[in-house]
C-alpha cells in the first residue's frame, strides 16, 4: 500500500467521524448525547472550544 491511499482512507474516516458527530451534536434527543458529541468534536477539531454549562443552564466561556 502506497503513503498516499493510506492517507486518504484516514482522511475519510476523520471527516466521516467529525461529520457524524457534528450531526449528532445538532440533532440527538438528549442533552446528554449532544453534550458528549460536544466535547468530542471539541477534542477531534483544534481551535474549538468547549463551553461549559452552569446550573442554570447559562454558557460561560473557558477563559471567565
Amino acid at each position: 500500500m502506497t503513503i498516499g491511499l493510506i492517507s486518504a482512507i484516514a482522511a475519510v474516516f476523520y471527516g466521516s467521524t467529525v461529520s457524524i458527530l457534528a450531526l449528532t451534536a445538532t440533532f440527538a434527543r438528549r442533552r446528554t448525547m449532544r453534550r458528549e458529541a460536544r466535547s468530542t468534536l471539541a477534542v477531534l477539531v483544534p481551535g474549538r472550544a468547549v463551553e461549559s454549562q452552569q446550573v442554570d443552564g447559562t454558557a460561560v466561556s473557558p477563559s471567565s
